[in-house]
């Protein structure tokens, strides 16, 4: 196996357990390597995504305890949340997909793109953030809303984590981890 397959099959692992996911500018590069509909990773994604949602779903529901006035308001917007969220979390694929994709052949036009779109995702998501604790709190209140925002960046920290584990650095001569471990 190559040194590009195997990290584009880490990558995607990472991606696929963790999504259960530019400064300055406002143009969004583009993403490098188009992906079809009918790609057997992102289908393989989607599968994931849906067992993910499930058992998030109900950690969700406990964690609230949502009165029955709540209950309704609450997951209306829970669920476009989730629709935006998938959209964010797409790019974020695309993302990974390109990094490994090129991670071989990395140059300064191929780095700016991915950096300029990783930070455009952040910014994204905190975007989606704030939509979405406004309108739940207007749905059901600022303590629901608060703590549907608690689990939900607790819920991306790991994922940003897992992700960020199994994200081989581009080869140089130093070695981050080794400054960790003095």
């Amino acid at each position: 196996m190559n040194n590009r397959s195997g990290i584009t099959r880490r990558l995607l692992s990472a991606s696929l357990l963790a999504s259960v996911m530019l400064a300055g500018c406002n143009m969004t590069p583009k993403p490098l390597t188009p992906i079809s509909a009918n790609d057997p990773e992102m289908k393989a994604l989607d599968a994931d995504r849906a067992k993910y949602r499930e058992k998030k779903v109900a950690l969700i529901e406990k964690a609230l305890n949502l009165s029955s006035s709540e209950h309704d308001g609450f997951w209306r917007e829970y669920y476009a949340y989730e629709a935006e969220l998938k959209k964010i979390y797409d790019e974020r694929y695309s993302i990974i997909r390109d990094y490994a994709a090129n991670y071989d052949n990395m140059n300064d036009d191929i780095a700016d793109n991915l950096a300029r779109r990783s930070l455009k995702i952040r910014d994204d998501r905190n975007d989606l953030f704030r939509k979405y604790y406004e309108r739940i709190k207007k749905a059901t209140s600022a303590t629901i809303a608060g703590q549907f925002l608690q689990i939900e960046n607790e819920l991306n920290l790991l994922s940003d984590l897992k992700i960020s584990t199994e994200t081989p650095i581009l080869p140089r001569d130093v070695n981050p981890a080794s400054v960790m471990k003095k």
